[in-house]
């Protein structure tokens, strides 16, 4: 079968508590789903793993159900990769046998080795340096080493605690016997039977261990926290041939034609090809990301400086924003106190007032981040009266999380330099239409939900598409965009001004910030 004749694309997806695994037809149609959990191991307080083994089964698991009912091998143009972001595993390259658990992005484990390196004075130094000739030069690169403080997020940080604890495995590590990668290097690797050692840009550059602007990994980083670089994999374009399927595997050999980071494939499968383009994912947390261009670009607030794509040698940046807790806060209200026991329960409990009545809900359990940064903060409800139903509370949670979001796109016009009119959502949380409503009404933005919950999947089927021919340009990728719904802001210019002026007004009474 010649490349015009395959008829579908494979995307597989490794979240944080399961791998699915997609395939879409030459109309960007998700035509089958296969899903299997991959639970979270916590085997000593702070710690967040996956099992490897059962990453890779269930990624290996799902491919197979796709191919049945007709559909093989032959059929299929090449596969996508996307996963979460800077977790990652240590193995034999030779033989494959795992040395460690994938640490998760979320394991806090490392937060006094981080300290440590925090105050490491060639570290100090360094950024200290870079500060200074920031303020004459304003050159990116100077500006984003002088702003970045490591944090639990940061793989270097955990890297260097995993290797502390075990000098063994820090010498395969330097002999390069034993080799690093984040999930989608695990999976290139069992994929092509230990052939291929790579990554992409996306991936990389989410480690602190990688040089964005220069495209490579960061000597100096890995130099002053001795971090052994012959264990790091080939760094290829997000669009790159990341080797060949195992024909033992499908049946046949199928090319691995993308591999990219979750939130930049969901940026990508939303279309935000262009500066100012804008996307919003409300899973357990939401993440906004901007395009900025092919030029990075530093938020001297906080924004993190990523690349969102690099396609045949070009790259395109972005700048990212987090709310910590979004799904994960929801579930809390049924499971914790017994609000609501599903989000469309609190969707439609918030559905029956069109007013909080003055009560304002902070969704911060776990701390704030940009532009405030305080860790140490915790969810706050406020305004509370005798009159204030559950109802009221629903509602104060919902815009309580569209107002957290709307601090992070005022911050990307700021920060960017550029006008937000539309914001792309998707998400399990972004099925609320009071959410959803609430969002344009205080960004005064239209906002556009996805049909399609899977985003991140269908940014790397598309970028496995685009890379093999599948789909020939932007042009065309973005004609598979279909089935969108629209939320317009109703909101009056000066209500949304005082809804604002009052949200400002809690934050700075809680948090004890200026604004």
């Amino acid at each position: 079968m010649t490349e015009n004749e395959k008829k579908y694309i494979i995307a597989i997806d490794a979240g944080s508590t399961g791998v699915r695994s997609i395939l879409y037809n030459r109309d960007g149609e998700a035509i089958r789903r296969e899903y299997q959990k991959t639970p979270a191991e916590h085997p000593e307080p702070g710690a967040t793993e996956h099992d490897p083994e059962l990453l890779w089964q269930a990624a290996c698991n799902t491919v197979k159900a796709l191919l049945s009912d007709g559909v093989t091998a032959s059929d299929i143009a090449a596969i996508g990769i996307t996963n979460q972001r800077s977790s990652f595993c240590i193995w034999n390259k030779k033989s494959g046998k795992t040395y460690t658990n994938f640490i998760n992005w979320q394991d806090v484990r490392a937060a006094d080795t981080i300290a440590k390196m925090n105050r490491h004075p060639i570290w100090v130094l360094l950024r200290t340096t870079m500060k200074l000739f920031s303020r004459i030069i304003n050159n990116t690169i100077l500006i984003a080493t002088s702003m970045l403080v490591l944090n639990t997020d940061h793989t270097i940080g955990k890297v260097r605690w995993l290797l502390s604890k075990n000098r063994e495995l820090e010498k395969k590590c330097k002999s390069g016997e034993a080799v690093f990668g984040t999930i989608d290097t695990w999976f290139i690797y069992k994929l092509t039977a230990g052939k291929k050692h790579l990554t992409d840009y996306t991936n990389a550059a989410s480690t602190a261990m990688f040089n964005p602007f220069d495209f490579k990994w960061n000597d100096i980083y890995c130099n002053i926290f001795n971090i052994p670089m012959k264990m790091l994999p080939e760094v290829l374009d997000s669009n790159g041939h990341f080797g060949d399927t195992d024909p033992s595997l499908f049946g046949e050999s199928i090319p691995i034609m993308a591999a990219i980071g979750d939130q930049q494939s969901s940026l990508f499968g939303h279309g935000c090809y262009n500066p100012g383009d804008v996307k919003c994912s409300l899973g357990s947390g939401s993440f906004v990301c901007v395009n900025v261009g092919d030029k990075g670009k530093v938020s001297r607030r906080g924004l993190f400086p990523l690349l969102a794509w690099v396609i045949n040698g070009e790259p395109t940046y972005m700048l990212e924003g987090q709310v910590a807790t979004t799904g994960t806060l929801i579930d809390w209200l049924g499971h914790g106190i017994g609000l609501s026991d599903t989000p469309a329960e609190l969707n439609k409990l918030a559905a029956d007032c069109d007013d909080t009545e003055g009560v304002y809900f902070v969704p911060t359990p776990t701390g704030i981040r940009f532009p405030y940064f305080i860790p140490g903060a915790k969810a706050s409800i406020v305004g509370m009266s005798l009159k204030t139903g559950r109802k009221h509370v629903a509602r104060a949670v919902l815009e309580g999380i569209a107002l957290r979001i709307q601090d992070i796109l005022e911050g990307v016009e700021k920060d960017a330099k550029t006008k937000i009119t539309e914001i792309m959502t998707d998400g399990g949380v972004s099925r609320s239409d009071v959410l959803m409503q609430c969002l344009s009404d205080f960004s005064g933005c239209q906002v556009e939900r996805a049909p399609e919950p899977d985003m991140t999947a269908a940014g790397a089927a598309y970028m496995a598409g685009l890379s093999c021919g599948f789909w020939s340009d932007y042009k065309e990728l973005i004609a598979l965009r279909k089935g969108y719904e629209s939320f317009k802001p109703f909101l009056p210019e000066k209500e949304r001004e005082h809804k604002k002026a009052q949200w400002k007004g809690v934050l700075k009474q809680l948090l004890k910030v200026e604004l």
